[in-house]
Formats: C-alpha cells, structure tokens, sequence
C-alpha cells in the first residue's frame, strides 16, 4: 500500500518527493462536459494538483437522500483529474464557504434548528450526527481515489507517472477557516471532524486552513491569503517546522457582488511576482480560484462584505482561467510561474527547509530590489523582486564563486535563476542569467528573458553564450549534449510543453493535445527533443454567426399575484421558506393585511425582498439589495394581499451563517421610538461564548476593559419593540434585561441587522434595560455618536397580519401550454418569458445580455443558468454583471434551443441579446 509521509519541506509518496502547483476548479460550478478543458487548461498553465470543495447542500437536498449523479459527480471529477495525471486537494467540509449558499450547509438544518440548543459548526450532536452522515458518504464516493489506494484501477496507468500511488488525492481538508481560538471547542468539534474523516478511510494527510486561529495536533496547518506572503509562510515555518508550508487559497481575484463594482485584486504582474513570493520562501500553493466557473441556478450566497452583499451568477474571481474558459494575461502571468515551479519540482522539494537568509523585505510596492535565494540537495534559485515603482533592467548577481552574473530584468517585477540545479540526473546547470522555464524529456532545457538581453549558460561548468530573440523565431542551440531554447517573453507566453517538445505561437492544446493556433501569429513553430524545427501555417478560424432570439412568447400569473391560483396551500402562520419546504429560489405567500392608517409599516421578520402586490397592482418591495426598502415604508393595500419571496442567498460567511428566509413573522405598523442618549457604563468586554462556541475572529476568554451604553426602554402594552441596526461600526452583544440576544459587527454578521422583542420573551411589561455591550472603550463622543446613528428602535403598534388566514405557493415553471403572445403587464408585474434560437457551432462561448429586463432567473434547455440582475424595478442600473454565460455543454446544436426567463418586474426582453465572446463576461 502506498504512503504518504511529509517534512518542512514537501509531500513524499513512497518516499518520492512531490511538489504541488495546485489550482481550485469547482465540479458544480462548469459542467460535466466541460470538466475535461478546464483540468485541461490547468495542466497546461503549469498545475499539477487540481482542489476542490464538496458541497454538501449540493448533494444531500434532504436528510439522508444523497445524490451523486450528472454535474454532481464528484468521484467522476476526482478521476478525471487522476486521469489527466494530476493530483487532488479534497476540501469536503462540512463547512466549506466559498460564496455558496449557506457556505455549503444544507438548508434543512435550518429547519431542525428550532430544537433546543442547535447549533452550526460547533460539537452540537445534531449537527454532528448530520456531518458524521454527510462525510461517510464523501468518503464513500472517493475512498479507494487517495494517492495511498491500491483499489484504483480507473487511474492507475496515468497517474502512476506522477504519485507512485492509485488515485490522486494527496491531502483532504477537515472543516473551513476556522477563525476563532477556542480550545475547548477545538477538542469537542474540530477533532471529531477529523475523527469521521478517518475512520471513515481518510489515509492521506489531513490539514486545516485556519490561519493559524485553532491549531490541533495530527494535521497540518495551511494558509490563507493575497499578500505579505513571504512574511507570513516564514513566520508558519517556525511556528509548524516539520509540515510543508502551503497556501491552500491564494486570492488572484476576488468575487462580485449586485450593486457593486467588478472586484480585481491583482493584476498580472503583481500575480506574477506573489507566486515567486511563495515560491521564495520554500511554499507550495493553490490559486483559490484558478477557474471561478459561475453560480448556477441559486447557488450563490451572501457575505458580510458590504450592507447589502449578495454574491452574483458570474463567480468569474477575476481567475487566470476565466468563467467561460478564456486565457487572458493572468493565465499567462501564472502559466510563466506555474511551469517553472511544476517542471523543476524535485528542486523545490529538496530546498532546505531551514535555510532562509536576511532579505529585503517585500512589500510589493515600495521596496528597493530585493533577492532571495533558496538552497537543497538538487540546486539553489534566487529570485529577484521590483516594486512597482522600480525601474531597474539589469542586476549584477554575485554567484558564491565569485563570478558576477548579470541578470536582465527587463519590464518585469520579477526574475529568477538557478545555480548548481540537477536536470534530471543527466546534467548539472552551473548558472544562468535567463528565466529557466521548462525541462523537457531530460533532453530539452526552455530558458526566457527580456527581449535582445545577453544571456549566459553553463551546463556542465561549460559556459555558452546567446542572445534571447527579437519577433516570434525562437532560438534553438545544441550545448552538452542539450538541446537550448530561448525565448522572448512575447514567445514564452504563446509556448506550451508537449509531451516530446515544445510548440511556440499556440493559444492552447485541444483535447488530442494539438496545438491551437494563436490568432495573430501567422504561424506556429513545434520544437522536437533534438532541436528540429518544424513551421506550419496558422489558419484564421471564421467567426461564427451570431444567433438571434426569436418566438418570444409570455407566461402572466396573474392567478398567483392576485391570490386565487389553485396552487396556494393553507399553513398555519407565516413560516420561513426552509420550514415550507422552499429551500432555494422563490416562494409566494398569501394574507389578509389591516389598513395602517397611513402609518408607517415593517415586515418585522423577512428575508431577503418582498414584493407586494393587492389586485393585481404592485406595492412595494421591501427588504435588501438595490431596489428595496430596508426601513418601513407607507403602503396604501388593506384585505387579500400577495406577496413574492425573493431568496437571494444565504450567508456563506460570518456570524449570520444559519439566517432564515422568507416571511416568517407578521407586518407591524411601528412608530420610531426616541431612544435618548445611553449611559456610558465601564466594564469588561462580554463573553460571546455564552452564546455560542464558534465566533469569527474572536477568542475565548479575553475579557479586556470596555464600555457599554444602555438605555431604559418600555413597550407599549403587550406589542414588541423593534430594534435595527444600519451600518452600525461597532462589535457588540445585545443584552436585554442582563440577558445575552445576539451578537453584531458590521465585518461579521452583516451591515444590517433587526430584532423583533416581544412582551414574555426578551421583555417583561414595564421597564426595560437594553444594553450594548462593546468590546472596546470608547475613545471620544465622537465614537458614541457614529454607534448611536445607526440604531433605531420601533415601537409596534400593532400587528396587520395576525388575523385572517395564510397560504403559501411555491414559484415553478410553468407548462408549455401556458405560454402565449407577450401582453404589456401592469408595472412590476412578475412573468415568464420564453424564446429559441439556433446555433451550428459550440466553440465560442455565448452569452445573455438581458438589455431591457430587470431581475429574475435564467434557464437554458431545462438547466438553470442561474440569477441576472441589470436594473431596479425603477430602471436604476445594478453594475457589475451585464453577460451571462450559456455553457457550451448545454447548448443544442442540432434543433432550436430554449431560453426561459422569470422577470420580477415584467419588464420587456425583445431587446436582449445573444454575443459571441471568447473570453467575458468582463472582458468582451
């Protein structure tokens, strides 16, 4: 049976050192049919390690009934990578975050959590007998796919090459970014995960990417992180000496949000110059993500990044590898890094983990040139760092023998070298002033520098001398038996390594491994082991004809907006959409509403949008994200009215993970209620850990001075007061009569928050204390007053809804037959539109631009595209996403294709479009 084993330095498989250049392609977020080009598109940037999540909500929709099938087919995706001859990180959770609903917990836990003391990513025996389930049946799926299988005969002929074992998972992941110190629950909790993980067959080694919050002992601590890189892997090897040091989410982008702008973290030279960083300093990394892929159907979830963040359908993560497959210049800022640090792996692996001399520091935009070598049993690398604001093109290297090399920098903020390198047993590489990039078949060395630089290499102690190119001719040379290519930077990002060389003036490898011409280049030129050149002529590819949307046709539903649709059921009281049943999506409730009066009126317990409709006629839509109204609102409706639920995602992130949906509570005409200004009373900060043992960022059992501010407040009669907080830029816990209610921070539990206290729960009649506990003491009236903006408190008048009876319909798609010719709606009138086109050809990615439609839901041939959302019911434009991508593997090229489109407001969608991008949704 194979093993796996570690040190400060790498993995070993049966003692065979193994370095991992890994990227995260998550299986549900492309589908099946496009799962092979992106691995693809991977190896060929230089990974060798694909990382993915397990989505648990994706596969247990219910309790105990899993689905393993389709685009949810985690062990095929497992084997496709091991097929490709790579290896895994398998990151199974439970909690797992990634910008997906609910961070990846199933929404029945919603429903289950009504019973005493429930609670989420904590040693709660419900919810540790529901993740004892789910991990079996992960296990269950990709058990005998670990490097240290020898059941594996699906993958062995190819990935033996790489891991000397039977399947390619080499590390799985226990729970995710456990950013909280809490010992004790770090024995009651973390270790139990771990404890399911191997019992279950879990062989390979286990780690966890808690940023070193929560450590336990028997696995491996991994980082998490953009920048300060070099800093922070040095700083993990002291503290974790004897594991490799890995950056298991290494952020080249960022995700989006509706109502904000397109997130770019990095640009391609930055891109460039942190993965030497990391490389530098002896760390092994995965781009978290090297492919975003998209947030199909209702998978996108909501984070506390911002008052209203809820994530879009692109998961485009601004990656190397973007969202429909395109490779712009991040790909080739990480195929020139990735192919270096995959292709002279065992040098990596064999640097002296210990060996880390003074440097200058990196602080990526300010700092003078700095150099930072790394030394092992198979060579030493140096590498050469700009900041951004460093011109230098040549830097004199002074080598241990005395020789000066100087090594041309060029344009570029970073360079490297290597000195006395082993290639491969059958060479030595003395030095070099050149980028070594590749080493190919033991027989071919692939070195790139600057444009016209000198460059200098000894293989061998034989020195031989060669000028990088001008243009697109590579230069080939014959020296100790080797064969030398040199290339321009122009040229290295148009190469690609194949199996017996090399080809330059290529986009990509198809799937049979041939080069793809790059359009522009006139030709392409393939190099052989031996140096032989062959030249072929590149064909422009015709650009293929741009389909056109046409039959458009209309589903109303009046019946549901005006309440007597066959399809609305009794329940007893409002109820959130998890308790009906409604896990994802939308969901339409029925009820009677008393007049307010004129009065100001609050849906004192919803999420995330209500839309509210009496005859027919729009209302109101209350709620969050652009185009709601968060504070009450005057609405002139009394009797039957219907509301549409919007779920726009659960909370994948923070101290609001597990929030509700839908319309669990009743509407309430409120009043605001003068507050007054709070007491100021000195203390101590509270325990939150009273309330729970999982918070983020917080440890257990600090309890420094800090100020609180109280209030005196009492309720008129037997109705709730309301307490909401706006952007309020403090952490605090709520206390009502001494009584902990809840924790808030802006950064943790979202901007917005509301609290309904009722008479006989959190308050008694009469007087009451309400309390906000700090964790810090304030520094001036002026910190008070930013605190106290934010907070309003609402006196009910009463509620409007609690008489009269409640129904509830889920929103499906609607048959065939009920489609007819488009009638202008009423405005804001919610309705399905439905259309076909045709297409001849799959090769370049098509997208939608719903130009003229608002917000709702896209599905193309029965798949569910996923959310769009372009503007307000009031034509406000809601920035970033403008396209949305039509995944090849669901497109029809041999009959008319179907799009379907639920639009929230009615709005008209003959003037949306289909576009032919190979690269979007941001870059077309």
């Amino acid at each position: 049976m194979p093993a796996v084993s570690y040190d400060g330095q790498s993995f070993m498989v049966d003692g065979r050192r193994v370095w991992l250049v890994s990227g995260a392609i998550h299986y549900p977020r492309t589908p099946r049919g496009q799962w092979r080009q992106r691995i693809r598109a991977a190896k060929q940037a230089g990974l060798n390690c694909i990382e993915t999540y397990v989505f648990w909500n994706l596969h247990e929709n219910e309790p105990g009934e899993f689905d393993w099938e389709g685009d949810k087919d985690l062990r095929a995706f497992v084997q496709m990578i091991g097929q490709e001859g790579m290896y895994c990180m398998l990151r199974p959770g439970p909690y797992v975050c990634s910008e997906w609903d609910f961070g990846g917990l199933p929404a029945w836990l919603n429903r289950i959590r009504g019973q005493p003391g429930v609670k989420l990513r904590q040693a709660d025996p419900v919810f540790l007998e529901a993740s004892a389930r789910y991990l079996g049946q992960v296990l269950e799926q990709v058990r005998d796919l670990q490097v240290t299988s020898t059941a594996s005969a699906q993958v062995a002929t190819t990935h033996q090459a790489i891991g000397g074992g039977n399947g390619p998972i080499i590390m799985m992941q226990a729970e995710n970014e456990w950013f909280c110190h809490n010992p004790r629950a770090a024995e009651t909790y973390l270790k139990e995960i771990v404890r399911y993980l191997r019992e279950n067959g879990c062989d390979v080694p286990i780690n966890m990417c808690n940023n070193l919050w929560q450590r336990l002992d028997g696995t491996i601590d991994t980082w998490n992180a953009s920048g300060h890189l070099s800093d922070d892997l040095r700083q993990l090897h002291v503290v974790q000496p004897n594991a490799p040091r890995i950056v298991t989410e290494y952020w080249p982008g960022w995700f989006d949000q509706w109502d904000g702008p397109h997130a770019s973290q990095t640009d391609a030279s930055l891109l460039e110059y942190r993965q030497a960083a990391m490389l530098a300093v002896g760390a092994q990394y995965n781009f978290y993500m090297f492919h975003g892929g998209t947030n199909f159907a209702f998978w996108g979830g909501r984070t506390v990044a911002n008052p209203a963040c809820f994530m879009t359908t692109s998961y485009d993560y601004d990656a190397p590898l973007l969202e429909a497959g395109g490779r712009g210049e991040k790909y080739l800022a990480a195929k020139r890094v990735s192919v270096f640090a995959s292709q002279f792996g065992q040098v990596f692996a064999s640097l002296d983990p210990d060996n880390h001399h003074a440097a200058v520091a990196l602080t990526e935009t300010d700092h003078l040139l700095s150099v930072i070598q790394q030394t092992g049993t198979q060579g030493a690398v140096v590498f050469l760092f700009k900041s951004k604001a460093d011109t230098t093109q040549l830097a004199n290297v002074l080598l241990p023998n005395g020789l000066r090399l100087p090594v041309p920098l060029g344009d570029d903020r970073v360079a490297w070298i290597m000195v006395d390198t082993n290639l491969g047993g059958v060479a030595e590489l003395s030095y070099t002033n050149l980028r070594p990039w590749a080493f190919v078949g033991k027989r071919m060395l692939v070195l790139f520098g600057p444009a016209k630089a000198a460059g200098m290499v000894a293989i061998n102690g034989a020195r031989f001398s060669v000028t990088v190119p001008q243009g697109r001719v590579p230069e080939v040379h014959q020296h100790e038996g080797m064969t030398l290519v040199v290339l321009n930077r122009e040229q290295v990002d148009a190469a690609y390594v194949l199996p017996d060389g090399l080809v330059v003036g290529a986009q990509s490898l198809d799937l049979n491994d041939k080069p793809v011409p790059l359009p522009g280049w006139s030709s392409m030129t393939t190099i052989a082991l031996d140096g032989k050149l062959t030249t072929s002529r590149a064909k422009a590819s015709r650009a293929p004809i741009v389909p056109r949307l046409a039959h458009w046709q209309q589903s109303r539903l009046m019946g549901l907006i005006n309440g007597d649709a066959e399809a609305y059921r009794p329940i007893d009281a409002p109820a959130t959409l998890e308790e009906l049943g409604c896990n994802y999506g939308y969901g339409w409730y029925r009820f009677d509403l008393r007049s307010a009066g004129g009065g100001m009126v609050l849906a004192a317990q919803s999420a995330d949008r209500v839309h509210l409709y009496q005859k027919g006629k729009f209302k109101a839509l209350l709620g969050l994200a652009a185009g709601a109204e968060f504070d009450p609102v005057r609405i002139s409706a009394s009797g039957r009215v219907t509301a549409l639920v919007d779920n726009l995602g659960r909370m994948n992130y923070g101290w609001r993970v597990g929030e509700k949906k839908g319309l669990w509570g009743h509407f309430h005409k409120v009043k605001p209620k003068r507050l007054g200004p709070p007491k100021v009373v000195s203390g101590k900060a509270p325990d939150p850990f009273e309330l729970s043992q999982y918070w983020t960022n917080l440890r257990a059992g600090e309890h420094g001075p800090a100020d609180a501010l109280v209030w005196h407040v009492q309720p008129a009669g037997r109705n709730p007061l309301i307490l909401d907080f706006a952007d309020v830029p403090a952490t605090l816990m709520i206390l009502v009569n001494g009584k902990p209610v809840d924790m808030y921070d802006r950064g943790k539990s979202a901007h917005f928050g509301r609290w309904v206290l009722e008479v006989g729960k959190e308050l008694r009649a009469g007087r009451n204390e309400l309390k906000l506990a700090l964790f810090e003491k304030l520094a001036d009236a002026k910190r008070k007053a930013a605190i106290v903006k934010g907070i309003t408190l609402y006196q009910s008048q009463g509620a409007l809804t609690d008489k009269g009876d409640w129904l509830f319909a889920p929103l499906s798609v609607p048959a065939a037959e009920a489609f007819g010719s488009i009638v202008k709606s009423a405005p804001s009138q919610p309705c399905w539109y439905r259309a076909s086109f045709n297409v001849s050809s799959a090769a370049v990615p098509l997208w939608f631009e719903p130009r003229g439609l608002s917000k709702g839901q896209l599905y193309l041939n029965g798949h569910n595209v996923g959310r769009y959302f372009v503007a307000t019911h009031t034509g406000k434009k809601v920035p970033p996403q403008e396209r949305y991508y039509l995944p090849e593997a669901w497109l029809k090229t041999d009959g008319p294709n179907e799009l379907l489109i639920f639009e929230e407001h009615g709005k008209s969608p003959t003037s949306s479009k289909l576009v032919y991008d190979p690269m979007g949704p941001y870059n077309g």
